[in-house]
């Protein structure tokens, strides 16, 4: 990628953020003139305006809001490579690619990388958040060397190595007069619209879900799908309540290809064993 781009977009985002022109290029360490022209020319070259200006301050258009979601993600990988350079440079050789998913990251994943590094400081752990069916491919072409996955079954050459289950819980809205109990029935969710995971991202905790469903005596009305559940439901207005009768949903499980294991991921194995 041209790098005035990538210096373009980081512009872009400081623009976005502080609201402001004048308070951008003071956090840049620039002078306005030349960061209004960064972005007249980021707008030039991408073919779309990306900012409107007013008394009350800056903001994206719609197609700059549009775009906003990637350009983010394209700093955090930036960053991600200056943060894996100074490693490098600290001494530490070797580089361990781990996927997760997002419910993943708060519980294993931090625990297990603490451990890692603990016995191996010489190895990097680079962390890339990822859906377990895009993991599973990742696995099978070398992107990620492990994996965690929901995943309740080898899928050979992927070996799995299965984690503590979660609990199904409902998720309402807090005016929902459900939630005044502090715990309901799974039947009593036969007639309302769901939101779930799509069966393409992850199998086993689609499956679960649909299973725990008939098992109360209706098909689940999926009315939405979305790609990150945790997304959607981590909002003020939410309240999460218990199953008077629990349901186990697959947990997160640590996966490989066994056909490019290295050392490092057998330890990495080991310790998620342990």
């Amino acid at each position: 990628m041209d790098l005035n781009l990538l210096k373009r977009f980081h512009h872009f985002l400081a623009v976005v953020e502080e609201g402001h022109f004048g308070r951008a290029a003071t956090r840049l360490g620039m002078s306005q003139p030349p960061l209004t022209a960064q972005i007249q020319a980021l707008e030039h070259g991408l073919g779309v305006k990306l900012l409107d200006r007013s008394r009350q301050g800056t903001r994206p258009t719609r197609e700059g809001a549009i775009l906003l979601p990637a350009v983010r993600r394209l700093e955090e990988a930036a960053r991600a490579v200056e943060a894996l350079a100074r490693e490098v440079r600290s001494g530490k050789r070797a580089v361990i690619t781990l996927g997760c998913v997002t419910s993943g990251l708060f519980e294993p994943l931090p625990r297990l990388v603490r451990a890692f590094q603990a016995a191996r400081p010489d190895v990097v752990v680079s962390v890339r958040e990822m859906d377990t069916a895009i993991a599973v491919e990742a696995l099978r072409t070398g992107e990620v060397d492990v994996a965690l996955a929901r995943l309740d079954r080898d899928r050979l050459p992927i070996r799995v190595l299965p984690g503590a289950p979660d609990w199904l819980m409902a998720a309402l809205p807090e005016g929902d007069a459900l939630a005044a109990h502090q715990a309901i029935d799974l039947a009593a969710l036969e007639f309302r619209p769901m939101v779930v995971l799509p069966r393409s991202i992850s199998p086993a905790y689609f499956d679960g879900l649909v299973a725990a469903c008939r098992a109360a005596g209706f098909e689940p009305n999926a009315a939405r799908e979305v790609t990150s559940a945790m997304a959607q439901l981590a909002a003020p207005g939410v309240a999460f309540r218990p199953l008077k009768r629990a349901v186990a949903a697959g947990g997160v499980a640590i996966a490989w290809n066994v056909e490019r294991e290295t050392e490092m991921v057998r330890a990495m194995v080991e310790i998620e064993r342990k």
